[in-house]
């Protein structure tokens, strides 16, 4: 359907709607609907399948045997644990995608959510704390898997929104085994969606108590001038009261005579990559600028760069070229490594004797 000022009209998919409700009463609902919601008006399954793109049978196929359509991959943390990652396959990635780009994305989140946020980095999340005398950082214990089913049918696909059985198709699929699977394009945006009344109270809270508060996804960093406690055992409190658990090993008071980070930036005085970080890359694109990416990876025991027994050059050189734009962008005026990344990038064009390279 197409909605302009005055007028609707419908399309071929509409029909079932139009042929129930009548031209008049289906205007009326479909103008009434986009008065007060930003989403895409959806009364049935035909609109539905339209909305998503696929075919009407498929609907119901992925909605109804939604976990055949998941591959479990695991992959090794740092400190030796597993990561489950659920990735989804190609028909049901592409109804994820569009149920992101026509319906999540245009779904209010909160102010306080810097992650997955178009526009915002791990800099707008750091930068509001620095300069505070106290710092409180939090973590969420397996963050989308504490996210329910009913909870996304509840804040993402209400009956505000969606009918019952719309809400209900579309929560199943987005979900696996009842929760948020880490892996579908759908989560993060349905994290911030049904994280949005916490993260609302909470920074209203904060406020009323000159308390910084930021989330990026499940790390929540409070700072303030003052003890920080308070804001703890509230945030505890709340959080479990919604089915959260937090990770007290990641929990940490650090105060301003200290190195204070947040997701990995130091907000001390200003926001800054950590200078062990640039130290160590420094070290290792100097090496590979004067003495070769191939020469680096062999005397560098760099294995994972190593493919039948040959340096890859050029993983090894995207590696690098990304740490190396992340730094430039928390620090674009960092003259080292604006060098530092063209002279790489002669070297690789020389390691390569590609004629592509400019």
């Amino acid at each position: 359907m197409k909605l302009n000022k005055f007028t609707v009209s419908f399309e071929q998919q509409d029909m079932h709607f139009l042929k129930k409700h009548g031209f008049f009463k289906a205007s009326s609902m479909v103008k009434k609907h986009y008065k007060q919601h930003n989403t895409p008006f959806i009364y049935d399954t035909y609109q539905l399948a339209n909305e998503l793109r696929i075919f009407h049978k498929d609907v119901f196929e992925l909605s109804k045997n939604i976990r055949k359509h998941y591959k479990l991959i695991m992959l090794r943390k740092k400190n030796g644990g597993l990561r489950y990652i659920y990735s989804p396959d190609a028909n049901l990635k592409h109804a994820q995608l569009q149920i992101l780009k026509n319906i999540l994305n245009n779904i209010k989140i909160s102010p306080y959510a810097t992650a997955y946020v178009k526009g915002k980095n791990l800099k707008d999340n750091a930068k509001p704390h620095t300069n505070h005398k106290y710092l409180l950082k939090m973590d969420i214990t397996d963050f989308f898997g504490s996210i329910t089913y009913l909870q996304v049918l509840s804040t993402a696909f209400n009956r505000k929104r969606f009918p019952t059985q719309i809400g209900a198709m579309l929560s199943s699929l987005c979900c696996l085994n009842d929760v948020l699977p880490q892996g579908a394009p759908t989560s993060p945006a349905l994290s911030n969606i049904v994280m949005k009344n916490f993260d609302d109270i909470i920074g209203a809270w904060c406020k009323k108590r000159n308390i910084t508060y930021t989330r990026y996804c499940d790390d929540l960093t409070f700072s303030a001038n003052s003890p920080l406690y308070n804001a703890y055992i509230k945030v505890k409190n709340m959080l479990e009261e919604r089915g959260f658990e937090l990770n007290e090993e990641k929990t940490k008071f650090i105060t301003n005579s200290s190195s204070q980070r947040v997701t990995g930036l130091t907000v001390n005085e200003k926001v800054s990559i950590p200078k062990e970080y640039k130290r160590q890359l420094r070290q290792e694109v100097y090496y590979a600028i004067k003495y070769g990416l191939a020469d680096s990876i062999v005397k560098g025991n760099k294995s994972e760069y190593i493919n039948y027994g040959k340096p890859n050059i050029h993983s090894y050189f995207s590696h690098l070229e990304g740490k190396i734009f992340y730094v430039l962008q928390i620090e674009p005026d960092n003259t080292w490594f604006v060098k530092a990344a063209e002279k790489l990038n002669d070297r690789f064009c020389y390691e390569i004797k590609s004629t592509q390279c400019t």
